[in-house]
């Protein structure tokens, strides 16, 4: 299998487990346009990052704390930015969920690993 194939079908993989991951793990206190704007940003974006992870790409290595703030800020924004009623608990756990990406990373590339790995 060509390896941009590959790539495709990890990110596909990948994406399939994050939605049916319930949005990536969130608990909202009230679900309205934000959470689903937050959690739709959020998916596609773990998404792509364990793809790197799962295909050892050299990019994964260039994500760090800073990096993932700056995203985490301006997806709140652009969320905000849609409509919808930003809920500042939801705005909290967002920010306090995405504190721990590299282990959601981890967890899903470990994931997609599994998948790949029981065909």
């Amino acid at each position: 299998m060509s390896y941009p194939i590959r790539s495709m079908i990890v990110v596909l993989l990948a994406a399939a487990q994050i939605s049916s991951a319930g949005a990536a793990g969130i608990t909202w206190a009230k679900k309205g346009e934000f959470e689903t704007c937050l959690e739709s940003s959020l998916d596609k974006w773990l998404a792509a990052r364990a793809a790197l992870e799962v295909n050892e790409d050299p990019a994964a290595a260039l994500l760090d704390n800073a990096a993932v703030a700056t995203w985490t800020l301006e997806t709140l924004a652009q969320c905000r930015a849609r409509g919808g009623t930003a809920e500042a608990a939801s705005e909290d756990r967002f920010a306090k969920y995405m504190a721990q990406w590299r282990q959601h990373i981890y967890d899903l590339a470990a994931d997609i690993r599994k998948k790949n790995n029981s065909d």
